[in-house]
């Protein structure tokens, strides 16, 4: 498997995968047009010359950034796709200068094995309210916020109150 930027000729496949997750809610639908806009944040994962998987990686802030529009070939799921993927975004937010990589997701074991943490939403309200304006399941999202130093080993990672699962002050060194 090569992974490598996404391109002009990834396109119509980059909708395809993430537009897949979104009608079955497990995503927010892109358009052709959001997608060559932030092209630049995309990497893709390639097999035999077909795109098994992508993820994003998008700048919210002064040093930080997150981890969007992740997704895998249902064929190719469980082989170790999404997490070559995200991998590769937390050594580019590192390169970037990012002191967190924020993830909303619903698969939070997923996210853990790769050295995130559970965080409170709230700290992220401005990203938010921008972006989850749009979402069908905004005023009951069931996603959790869980971030990451790209460049911190999983040891850093110390859980504050383990019965709410919250996480603060993750950064790189």
């Amino acid at each position: 498997m090569e992974l490598r930027d996404a391109g002009e000729a990834d396109v119509a496949a980059l909708l395809a995968l993430i537009n897949a997750y979104a009608d079955r809610g497990l995503l927010l639908p892109r358009s052709e047009a959001s997608v060559r806009s932030r092209l630049d944040d995309f990497v893709v994962a390639e097999e035999a010359g077909k795109l098994v998987g992508c993820g994003a990686l998008s700048a919210l802030g002064p040093g930080l950034s997150e981890v969007r529009s992740l997704a895998v070939r249902q064929d190719q799921a469980g082989k170790g796709v999404g997490h070559r993927v995200v991998e590769l975004l937390l050594e580019r937010a590192r390169d970037q200068g990012c002191r967190e990589v924020l993830a909303l997701t619903r698969r939070v074991s997923f996210f853990e094995a790769l050295g995130f943490a559970v965080a409170r939403r709230e700290r992220f309200l401005d990203k938010l309210e921008a972006d989850c304006r749009a979402c069908p399941l905004n005023l009951c999202c069931d996603e959790i916020a869980m971030v990451r130093g790209p460049a911190a080993p999983r040891s850093q990672f110390t859980t504050l109150d383990d019965d709410a699962r919250v996480q603060e002050g993750v950064t790189c060194e």
